[in-house]
């Protein structure tokens, strides 16, 4: 393909794009919306009201406001000098704000001349009859075109064409609107480079998904088997390889295998012989060439990763058996506010010298939930039955079980103990124990010290205790555990827990591993080995192939890597890790998804004329999201006419014509067809399309089409609505959404203070950024009343964050988010809600303290719209933190700087309950004044009170605000002053009753003019 387009050059292709199939319609559509724009613009036709501002309001602005809202000074941005009666959005937006300034008192301000009483009732009286006659004004609508983001442009290249490697990432980030969306018209802007990349992306989406279908796929497939003794035949080659430590020949076992698929495909040998001339001998440079034979020479099995330490630091991190490979959790992916060097310990490696370079690449880990043992701080409790056992030096015991039932095991040593860890070998099982002072010391001498607690069937078992050289070995006691006690009550617990496993890949290199993260978490649930498998685009790594041709044995290598997962600091069962399948390009299906929905099924494959046309009809029709138009049809088949002359190759010809319309406007653009300034309804098709960019962030699916195709969707929008929400495509909704709505962002880019706040790390970080997202997203599919956003009686977490929260007992759900009930009066009034999650309150601080300007600028603007002014220029920092002075001292000093009171008054207030929270966004040790006074002058003694007033008092302002933000991100636009005034005035008619559900929210945004007119 690249020489291909090489001889037809890139402008070449441009050109049929944009002249042969959407000129016409584009252009026609774009000269009517900037005709409409202009025409917005100009329409003065007088008013009423005219004629009263010209003799009476006029030269009341003049007199009392132009000095400071004026052509050469403009307070806050204000400026009253233009104002000319038109009754534009921009004047209506200023005359509600005037309207407010007045009502309030804040105009003039205090140190000005005061507002005659009639003059002030004059003014007021004006404005509320503006007010009014600009709300029943109507506006030209004149359709909309706006350009996909850049994540819409991915998820649709994946829908669309079954591709799944992120070439979206070679596009330039979408801009930020002033209310903080990515999918507004205005930021959205095309140039020439961006035109450009487009092009490149199309080529290379074609060319992954179009295939030779006459040809049965390749595809390799290999598996390491582990466990102690797996490998009957080991080599007797010696295996060097520096950075990880390679696991003993007859500890794992490398063959072939052929996977099964309901298609036929041809198996992918692999190399087996190689040559090199240096780098293998403990890997210092020799200058001899040396064969080598084997695939134990192309991949390798090996730990990162100290013996005894790593992973969550309470036992051997592995630990080889008969069955396979021990592994405990990982320990965290940074130390002191850095990566370690080779990784997390412990990560079961596999240096790989051979995969494929495109394509999917699925990693099979075949595991299981490790029947472990629970690790007591405490000696076990006096009960009947307890066993003593003679373990002197290390010699076995033979344990005889009574009763099935759970048991702990403490061991006892005469001295000191010969290691930091104890290993007990009960049956087939084994568990290991790192061990920590203070040890319980008996009367004569003996060290006990608590091992494991573990479930024990009847029968007798074989007993092997280590540490060390054992030789201070001496006794092992073994205690039924009582019925309700809290041993008892702990192992249950730990019992339940689900370890959870990752993959990882990248390149091997001489300073440890380089490894990107799959892009899932997996759980082990079963006591029996499972294939748990992991899928990732290869082009999503780095790739090795700089050095295909290096003669050093250790160049060129891939690693691919295992882990099991922490979710918080709990003890966790291990993993039982029996191998790991690699197979690679992976394929559900042949020919894949993509190229079959290019190429349907026809009965006239063999009349290339007519094929094209219907490739063309369907293939076109989807990408365009409407059936396709006559006109735009026959410049397409004149591209592949054109095409298939001059290359005399169908497949070839094809993919020319696709990528004509893969960068054409009207895939490119979501465009709505307008035949003038007034307001129309959406087609069957624009409808569909803007439903399901505003609720999944892609293309439509076939339910949609079909529905607009028999143009039953507008009375289908309630049951619609429903299915997408429901739908796990609506978390693309919530993930871009609630990031922008709530500016995420902030907390993406706060440096915290590591010493500070240890706790709040790189893995940590990246769930609780998931929790507000989770939230707003469980809020809407169970349709729960919008009081909740503000103040809800549980939280929706996992167990790293409720972790993060001192909640980790209270959630056994991994990684998988799920509301928790708040259970008493401390957790409900320290959690519940947006504005208590850590995230938002992180992202709102320095780092190291909390910020309660931000915290209020923030609440004002995202939950109750009522946006603060933009600060002046060259504003003073708020003082540093000291010992000497309060933050409200602190506040004080700073307000009452020139320029800075008028704008404080509206935020502090809100910022203050907020200092019940620390940078990192959790509950303060030590008492705070929280207390505040609101702009209304509702009196609050903190967070509490402040979410019950949100809550109650002001949720009409909050459904306002939630439900201005929606729609600006339904539409695409910034909303008009009369589309405000329908929300505010309608939204509590239809939702108020029934609490303003979320759902009801989507669907009354929906269908609602602002959303349903062009």
């Amino acid at each position: 393909m690249k020489n291909r387009i090489q001889s037809k050059s890139l402008t070449k292709f441009m050109t049929k794009s944009l002249t042969l199939t959407s000129v016409v319609i584009f252009s026609g559509t774009l000269s009517l919306f900037l005709f409409a724009q202009d025409k917005q613009e100009t329409n003065t036709k007088p008013i009423p009201l005219e004629e009263e501002f010209k003799e009476e309001i006029k030269p009341i602005l003049q007199d009392y406001c132009t000095r400071c809202h004026g052509r050469r000074k403009q307070e806050s941005g204000v400026r009253v000098d233009q104002f000319d009666a038109t009754l534009g959005d921009k004047q209506l937006f200023l005359l509600n704000h005037m309207q407010k300034q007045l009502i309030d008192g804040n105009m003039p301000p205090e140190d000005e001349e005061p507002l005659e009483v009639e003059d002030k009732a004059v003014l007021l009286n004006w404005v509320q009859s503006a007010l009014f006659e600009g709300a029943k004004k109507i506006r030209p609508k004149n359709g909309l075109i706006r350009r996909l983001t850049v994540q819409q442009y991915r998820n649709t290249i994946r829908d669309l064409l079954g591709v799944k490697d992120d070439l979206a990432k070679a596009l330039p980030a979408d801009g930020i609107s002033k209310e903080g969306f990515k999918n507004n018209k205005e930021t959205l802007l095309l140039t020439p480079q961006m035109m450009e990349t487009y092009f490149e992306i199309a080529e290379e989406a074609l060319d992954l998904c179009i295939v030779d279908d006459t040809q049965q796929p390749e595809i390799q497939c290999f598996r390491v088997e582990l466990g102690a003794g797996v490998n009957k035949n080991p080599t007797k080659d010696r295996v060097v390889l520096n950075g990880p430590r390679l696991f003993p020949q007859n500890q794992f076992k490398i063959y072939e295998v052929l996977p099964e698929k309901p298609f036929a495909f041809k198996p992918k040998k692999m190399q087996t012989k190689f040559r090199f001339i240096e780098g293998y001998i403990g890997n210092p440079t020799i200058r001899a060439w040396k064969d080598f034979n084997g695939l134990h020479h192309s991949v390798y099995a090996s730990m990162i990763g100290k013996h005894t330490r790593g992973g969550m630091n309470y036992g051997r991190s592995f630990h080889m058996v008969e069955d396979g490979l021990l592994l405990r959790p990982r320990s965290p992916e940074t130390e002191n506010g850095n990566a370690p060097p080779r990784g997390p310990a412990p990560t079961f490696s596999m240096p790989l010298r051979e995969l494929p370079r495109e394509g999917m690449l699925q990693v099979t880990v075949i595991a299981s939930r490790y029947e472990d043992g629970w690790q007591p701080h405490d000696l076990a409790i006096e009960a009947e039955g307890e066993m003593t056992f003679d373990v002197t030096g290390g010699k076995d015991a033979k344990l005889n079980i009574p009763k099935d039932g759970i048991y702990q095991l403490d061991v006892g040593v005469q001295g000191s103990l010969k290691d930091d860890v104890m290993i007990a070998d009960i049956g087939d099982r084994t568990f290991s124990k790192r061990l920590k002072p203070p040890y319980h010391k008996t009367d004569d001498g003996e060290v006990i010290v608590p091992v494991l607690v573990a479930r024990f069937k009847m029968g007798e078992y074989s007993l092997k205790v280590k540490n060390g050289d054992n030789k201070t070995l001496k006794s092992a006691y073994l205690t039924p555990v009582l019925a309700k006690s809290e041993t008892e009550h702990k192992f249950l617990s730990f019992e339940k827990r689900v370890p959870h496993l990752s993959v990882h890949m990248g390149v091997r290199t001489d300073v440890g591993a380089r490894l990107s993260k799959f892009a899932t978490t997996e759980p082990v649930r079963s006591k029996i080995p499972e294939r748990v498998s992991f899928r990732a685009s290869l082009s999503s790594f780095a790739s090795p192939d700089t050095e295909k041709e290096n003669v050093n044995y250790l160049a060129g290598l891939s690693e691919i890597a295992v882990r099991s997962e922490p979710t918080d600091d709990r003890q966790i069962p291990r993993v039982l890790i029996k191998g790991v399948e690699i197979e690679g390009p992976y394929y559900e299906s042949w020919p894949p998804r993509g190229h079959s929905n290019i190429f349907i099924p026809s009965k006239n494959k063999d009349s290339h004329p007519v094929y094209a046309h219907e490739i063309i009809d369907h293939f076109a029709s989807q990408a365009f999201r409407r059936p396709l138009k006559e006109k735009e049809c026959d410049a397409l088949l004149k591209v592949w006419e054109e095409s298939y002359e001059e290359l005399q190759d169908f497949t070839e010809s094809i993919k020319d014509v696709l990528l004509v319309v893969l960068t054409s406007p009207q895939f490119l653009f979501l465009i709505e067809e307008s035949e003038g300034p007034q307001a129309e309804e959406l087609t069957s098709f624009e409808l569909a399309t803007k439903l399901s960019y505003f609720l999944w962030n892609s293309t439509p699916d076939q339910k949609l089409l079909d529905l607009a195709y028999r143009g039953k969707l507008e009375e289908s929008l309630k049951s619609e609505v429903s299915r997408l929400v429901s739908d796990n495509q609506f978390s693309q909704f919530t993930e871009e959404f609630v990031h922008q709505w709530l500016s995420l962002d902030k907390f993406d880019v706060v440096s915290i203070d590591r010493g500070r706040y240890p706790k709040l790390n790189k893995e940590t970080r990246r769930e609780v950024r998931r929790e507000p997202i989770k939230f707003v997203e469980h809020l809407n599919r169970e349709n729960l009343p919008l009081r909740n956003l503000v103040d809800s009686d549980f939280i929706v977490v996992n167990d790293v964050v409720a972790g993060y929260y001192g909640l980790g007992t209270q959630l056994e759900t991994g990684y998988q988010f799920a509301p928790l009930l708040l259970r008493t009066k401390e957790e409900k009034e320290t959690f519940g809600g947006v504005l208590t999650q850590a995230a938002i309150l992180s992202g709102l601080s320095d780092g190291r303290e909390s910020n309660p300007v931000k915290r209020g600028a923030w609440l004002a603007d995202k939950i109750i719209s009522e946006p603060p002014d933009p600060p002046p220029p060259d504003v003073p920092e708020l003082p540093k933190e000291t010992k000497a002075k309060s933050l409200r001292e602190r506040l004080e000093q700073h307000r009452n700087q020139k320029g800075c009171m008028g704008c404080h008054e509206k935020i502090d207030p809100w910022g203050l309950p907020f200092e019940h929270y620390d940078a990192g966004g959790l509950w303060k040790k030590k008492k705070v004044e929280a207390s505040s006074t609101l702009p209304d002058k509702t009196e609050i003694s903190g967070i509490q009170d402040l979410k019950r007033y949100l809550a109650n008092d002001r949720i009409d302002q909050v459904a306002f605000s939630y439900l201005k933000h929606l729609a600006v991100y339904a539409t695409g636009r910034d909303l008009t002053f009369n589309e405000l005034e329908y929300l505010r005035k309608e939204a509590p008619k239809a939702l108020k009753e029934d609490g303003y559900r979320m759902k009801d929210c989507v669907l009354f945004i929906v269908k609602s003019p602002i959303f349903m007119e062009k």
